[in-house]
């Protein structure tokens, strides 16, 4: 697990280009936190860093699923904020996707009534008065090598400009 306070976004970016170099085909992440957290805002900067256009990334809210095409790895955005609590996520059509090629990034993961993805970062982003404090927690072996690696990146400043 890391714990990582982002006072900046500077340090929202850096921690975006931590994640992105470790990412791979097949790859899932999970968001949890509240409105306005910063969960879109971190997933620019990650499909930035993997060749997407950071301005084609925005909240996927409306049509749940926004497909990211350009990059190094296609990203698949998806935002279960309308589905509400208890979202089946199979609802979205995400079958589609699970074949292993994109990196899958969901929105309020905390809607899911159950995850269907056996290896994935749990990141949650909590708002403070003067900062954001983002919680990774690797589930599976993938993400656990994965997660030393992302500390490493951010302890040594790998991910800096």
């Amino acid at each position: 697990m890391i714990r990582l306070e982002l006072k900046s976004l500077a340090d929202t970016k850096r921690l975006g280009r931590c994640v992105a170099r470790l990412l791979e085909p097949g790859d899932v992440i999970l968001f949890h936190g509240d409105l306005g957290a910063g969960k879109t805002t971190l997933t620019r900067f990650i499909a930035k860093n993997l060749g997407i256009q950071e301005r084609e990334v925005t909240s996927p809210t409306f049509n749940i699923i926004h497909e990211h095409l350009g990059g190094k790895i296609p990203l698949i955005h998806v935002d279960l904020y309308r589905l509400g609590q208890n979202a089946d996520i199979l609802d979205t059509g995400i079958e589609e996707y699970l074949a292993g090629e994109s990196v899958i990034v969901v929105e309020w993961a905390e809607n899911l009534t159950e995850p269907i993805f056996d290896e994935y970062l749990e990141l949650e982003i909590t708002m403070g008065d003067d900062s954001r404090t983002a919680v990774l927690k690797p589930a599976g072996p993938a993400w656990e090598k994965k997660i030393t690696a992302m500390k490493t990146c951010l302890e040594k400043g790998d991910g800096k400009e």
